[in-house]
């Protein structure tokens, strides 16, 4: 993603977020015309329509979400009542059930990971500890314990990630990041230690884009705001 495209995004939730919707549609559109397809626009549109009574067009939107990520349960609850508003009770219908799944397997996972995420913690506290003593091998051992519990964890694969940073070990900390953005698209964490590794790295430029990416999906992270006036500095960009 562009600098450019980035700014249209984070203009546009911004927007959004103050209810200008006009506005935030009028830039969230000419985002996707530059190439920024993705689930949360979709949504962030179907709620504009449906909020402006173009309740043909939000369910056009709430589907093309839903269609790049079936898991969307806001965009599945969305649709359904559209579909209802507009008459089509089966379809609606069909919607709900999803809806009601997705929150079902999510409940379901919650309750199967409470163990793990207790044994997690432990591994998690004590590659914490090792690493603040400079310890880098046994934290990233530790870090590695936890995952072996709770894989599905992701905040514990960018604590891994961390660990191979301060270890110097970049490459194993890129694949780590890597491996959860795979798994959590949009993870701000993970984005955002991505791009400390680039740069450390000297690939500024992937640096910046994975930065881009992290602003669109929290505008106002100030963290994020400050790593990328820090690089516009250093290359003198404007």
């Amino acid at each position: 993603m562009n600098r450019d495209l980035a700014a249209l995004i984070t203009l546009g939730k911004q927007a959004y977020a103050e209810k200008d919707f006009r506005r935030a549609e009028t830039l969230l559109r000419e985002a996707m015309a530059g190439g920024a397809d993705y689930p949360d626009i979709h949504y962030t549109l179907g709620i504009i329509c449906h909020h402006g009574g173009k309740l043909e067009e939000a369910a056009r939107e709430f589907e093309r979400s839903i269609a790049q990520n079936p898991g969307y349960t806001e965009a599945l609850m969305s649709l359904a009542i559209t579909l209802n508003e507009l008459g089509r009770y089966e379809e609606a219908r069909a919607a709900y059930q999803r809806a009601a799944e997705s929150l079902t397997q999510q409940e379901k996972m919650e309750q199967g990971n409470q163990l793990a995420g207790k044994i997690a913690n432990l591994h998690a506290e004590l590659g914490e500890l090792y690493l603040a003593l400079g310890k880098h091998g046994e934290a990233i051992a530790e870090y590695r314990n936890a995952l072996l519990v709770a894989p599905g964890f992701p905040d514990l694969r960018v604590q891994l990630a961390i660990a191979q940073k301060e270890a110097g070990n970049y490459e194993e900390g890129l694949a780590e990041l890597d491996k959860a953005l795979s798994d959590h698209p949009g993870m701000v964490p993970a984005l955002a230690q991505r791009g400390i590794i680039l740069y450390l790295m000297g690939r500024k430029k992937e640096a910046r884009e994975t930065w881009e990416t992290a602003l669109f999906q929290d505008p106002l992270n100030k963290l994020i705001q400050l790593y990328m006036n820090t690089l516009d500095r250093e290359t003198g960009a404007g």
